[in-house]
Order: structure tokens, then C-alpha cells, then sequence
């Protein structure tokens, strides 16, 4: 019997409006396994299945569209003002996303991958750092990032400021990574950083392995 081995396990995060999805799209294009966690997230209310139920189970009918998934509006007024609610909505989606995360690490293994790279927005702030074996974060000055979020998403400043008031610091994310991305500059700038930062990365894990 053939034995897997797991793949490396690298995290990718940084605040609202930095660039992390323009990273993971470039090592994603490179050829490595980019897990979106955010898109399992989604996923568990966005299509009819077994995590809708479980919600409407616990919350109600009322909380269905018309499309069978769960109505995200009304969803995120009840749990942003009822703290148990959120966490019992929480644990919903988790034990799912860790289900469908795990079935693509282990497609991963299969295929003899040798990295995967979780793209979290929320690694920091949930203090996942020991699921990794590194953490890059993507740093962007803030009025770039504002100005990004209000152009590309159609935002408003005020909302955006209350996003960022919400994450972790830009001082904090230096803190605690374990290598950074700083994206000051255009897109081809940024894809050579991402990938020098990822080859560091790599070549550190294998010297380590070594020793």
C-alpha cells in the first residue's frame, strides 16, 4: 500500500483591497495548488446542499431565496447582532470547508504535489498561523487599498474603513509573518516580488529539511 505524502502547507493572507488575490492568481497561473478558502466558504450557502439545509434548519424558512441557497443579506443582519447565532453559523460552514479542503489537499497528494497554499483572508485575525509552515502577507499602503476597494468593488470609504478596522494591523502583519509581499508598484512588479518570496520560501523549507 502506497503511502501519501502530504504536501507543504504555505499560507497566503493580507488585508482588504492589498493585492492577495492578484498573488494567488500569479502562483495559481505558475502552476501551484491556490485553495480559496473564502470560495469554500461561499460555496456552503451559495448552492443548494446539505449546508443550506442545516441553516435554514436553524435558523428558518425565511432565510431561503427563492433560488433554494440562503439570503446573505438577511443572514449577515441576524448574525452581526446576535453573537450566538453567528457562532452557530460559524460552525456550519467550518466543519464544511474543512471537509472540501481536505478532499483537495488529498488530490493534491495523490497528483505528488509538493506545496499547497491556503488563500485566507481571515488567517491572522483567526490566529491560524500553526496550520502553516509559512505565512506570506500581501502589504499595500492604505489609500491605495481604499482606493482599489472603492474602484473595483464599488464600495464607499466608510465602508471599507470599517473592514480595516475589523483586520489586524499592518504592524501586527509584519510581525507575524514569515515573509512579505509589498505591493507598491504595477502588476509586473508585483509578480516578480510574488515569486522571488515564494522561491525564498521554498528554499528555506527544503534547507531546513536538511539540516
Amino acid at each position: 500500500m502506497t503511502t501519501l505524502t502530504s504536501p507543504l502547507r504555505l499560507g497566503l493572507t493580507g488585508g482588504i483591497g492589498s493585492g492577495k488575490s492578484t498573488v494567488a492568481e500569479l502562483w495559481r497561473e505558475a502552476g501551484h495548488r491556490v485553495i480559496d478558502l473564502d470560495a469554500h466558504s461561499r460555496a456552503v450557502l451559495d448552492l443548494p446542499g446539505d449546508g443550506v439545509e442545516e441553516a435554514i434548519a436553524r435558523f428558518g424558512e425565511e432565510f431561503r431565496t427563492a433560488g433554494g441557497t440562503i439570503d446573505r443579506a438577511a443572514m449577515a443582519r441576524l448574525v452581526f447582532a446576535d453573537a450566538a447565532a453567528r457562532g452557530d453559523l460559524e460552525r456550519i460552514v467550518l466543519s464544511r470547508v474543512q471537509e472540501s479542503v481536505a478532499c483537495e489537499e488529498q488530490k493534491a497528494a495523490r497528483a505528488g504535489e509538493r506545496l499547497v497554499i491556503h488563500d485566507s483572508p481571515l488567517l491572522l485575525e483567526k490566529h491560524q498561523e500553526a496550520d502553516y509552515r509559512a505565512v506570506v502577507v500581501v502589504l499595500a499602503r492604505r489609500e491605495d487599498r481604499l482606493a482599489r476597494v472603492m474602484r473595483d468593488r464599488g464600495k464607499d470609504r466608510a465602508y471599507v474603513e470599517s473592514i480595516m478596522a475589523a483586520q489586524v494591523t499592518d504592524r501586527e502583519r509584519i510581525r507575524r509573518a514569515d515573509r512579505l509581499v509589498l505591493n507598491t508598484a504595477g502588476r509586473v512588479t508585483l509578480a516578480g516580488r510574488a515569486r522571488h518570496a515564494l522561491e525564498a520560501i521554498l528554499a528555506g523549507l527544503e534547507d531546513s529539511a536538511l539540516r
